[in-house]
């Protein structure tokens, strides 16, 4: 994450000495929000703080090659989720989605309140790139390997066991979408509306 940040920083000093200021700003808010995080939990609106801070960084160096959606409603901002839960995914979809494309390619980060099966309430949060996407082979390998994804599932499952999980769907030159699913509390979120999901 740093790395990227600073050579867009290092480029805008040079080409564009307002636009540096705004990402060094940006880029102490997000080191910032890092450093803050306390525990193993945030609420949903912190975490999307931390994405948004690190997606203005991204912009500044990508500029019209990157655009962002977040469509989480401002009821499901108070939910508590394993901090640092978004931010390496949301890194994933911009290097090895968008990043490899010359056009670039948009991400979208969703939030749903969700109805199991079983009567509970699921916060449902997907991101999804319209980048290079993979194959079913190489997923499989960069699951393996990788340390991002691997360590959010690790967490989720170290947090709430079989009731959380973590799933990819891509396809090669089209689009890639993780999307988590982790038990919601209902006192939190009992006045937003609910989908029933099978």
């Amino acid at each position: 994450m740093q790395p990227s940040a600073l050579t867009t920083l290092g480029y805008l000093i040079q080409t564009a000495p307002d636009r540096a200021l705004e990402t060094l700003l940006r880029l102490t808010s997000l080191l910032r929000g890092v450093l803050r995080s306390e525990g193993e939990f945030a609420t949903l609106g912190r975490e999307l703080d931390i994405v948004e801070a690190y997606l203005e960084i991204e912009q500044a160096r990508f500029e019209e090659r990157l655009r962002i959606r977040i469509d989480v409603p401002p009821a499901l901002r108070t939910i508590r989720v394993p901090a640092l839960l978004l931010q390496p995914i949301v890194e994933n979809a911009v290097k090895h989605g968008v990043a490899p494309l010359a056009e670039g390619g948009d991400v979208t980060i969703r939030g749903t309140l969700e109805r199991a099966a079983d009567g509970s309430l699921e916060l449902s949060l997907t991101v999804t790139d319209t980048g290079a996407g993979v194959t079913a082979a190489d997923l499989r390998r960069g699951r393996a390997l990788g340390v991002g994804l691997s360590n959010v599932e690790r967490r989720l499952q170290g947090q709430y066991g079989r009731d959380a999980s973590l799933s990819i769907q891509s396809v090669p030159g089209a689009w890639t979408t993780v999307t988590i699913r982790l038990p919601a509390e209902s006192s939190r979120t009992a006045d937003h509306p609910v989908r029933s999901v099978g």
